[in-house]
């Protein structure tokens, strides 16, 4: 079972990823992005998969800087990740920047349950090839 961790803001949000992805086979963890050692707890995870917020509450948090720094780690070179977000024009803007890494995805949110599957399912077999 692919391991899935979700980093966001919002707990509401978090336990309802939770409850989908635990329903279609993930083993989820999640992780409150606002956490002073939010990428600490993000390694201990050990993901198979990292479903990341594009931007959170607290300041200076950015969910790509922190799947940056994550993906520049030896143990999680190649990480899927998919960055999520309600601002479309912000993910448009990192276009360039996703279009140059390997297993990285974005989702413009509000999402179907379909749509988030589909997602997770496809960075994981391309990854898996890898």
């Amino acid at each position: 079972m692919a391991r899935v961790t979700v980093v966001n803001d919002n707990p509401e949000f978090l336990a309802l990823v939770r409850e989908i992805l635990e329903d279609d086979r993930y083993d989820t963890i999640t992780i409150d992005g606002d956490r002073a050692d939010a990428l600490d707890a993000i390694r201990a995870s050990r993901p198979d998969l990292l479903m990341i917020d594009l931007r959170m509450g607290a300041e200076g948090i950015h969910g790509w800087d922190i799947a940056q720094q994550v993906r520049a780690e030896p143990a999680f070179d190649g990480l899927p990740v998919l960055i999520c977000s309600a601002d479309a024009p912000a993910l448009k803007a990192l276009e360039t920047d996703l279009a140059g890494m390997p297993h990285v995805d974005s989702l413009v949110k509000p999402f179907s349950i379909d749509e988030l599957i589909a997602a997770i399912d496809s960075l994981l077999a391309e990854s898996a090839t890898r």
